[in-house]
């Protein structure tokens, strides 16, 4: 099996389009409400209205948009550590020999030493780098110097 490397999160996305929508509507608002201050007209009234619900409407997509892009963004996050997590626990099976959980996998990626059962003890184990490509081997915590 192959050495899975570090985790990375995916973080593309278009979640700065709504973000530009959100400013977009800031942007509509003043300039409704400088047409409502402007004058009692009919003219002035009918646009301050119409800009007036073109950036509650604007500002309720941004809103939603955002909202769905995060949500996404959450969905992909789980679907690639799941993935990630499957592909560490065969390769540390494959190379170490060693049964690793969910939350082993969890715990080194977030810098915590997994405690996993090798030869009849305990093993206190880190992912460490280990060349320039990423790949990754389960270290001894207690051989890696303190940070």
């Amino acid at each position: 099996m192959t050495n899975p490397g570090l985790y990375q999160s995916p973080t593309e996305g278009w979640a700065f389009v709504p973000f530009l929508g959100a400013i977009a509507t800031f942007g509509i608002a003043v300039i409704a409400v400088l047409y409502w201050f402007a004058g009692p007209g009919r003219k002035f009234r009918l646009r301050a209205f119409a800009l007036t619900v073109l950036a509650v409407a604007a500002g309720a997509a941004s809103a939603l948009g955002l909202v769905a892009a995060a949500e996404s963004f959450e969905e992909r996050h789980s679907a690639a550590f799941a993935e990630y997590t499957t592909a560490v626990q065969g390769w540390a099976a494959d190379e170490y020999g060693v049964t690793l959980t969910e939350d082993d996998v969890l715990d080194m990626t977030q810098g915590r030493p997994a405690v996993i059962e090798r030869n009849g003890g305990d093993w206190r184990v880190l992912l460490e780098v280990v060349s320039a490509n990423g790949d990754v081997e389960l270290h001894d915590a207690r051989e890696l110097p303190a940070q």
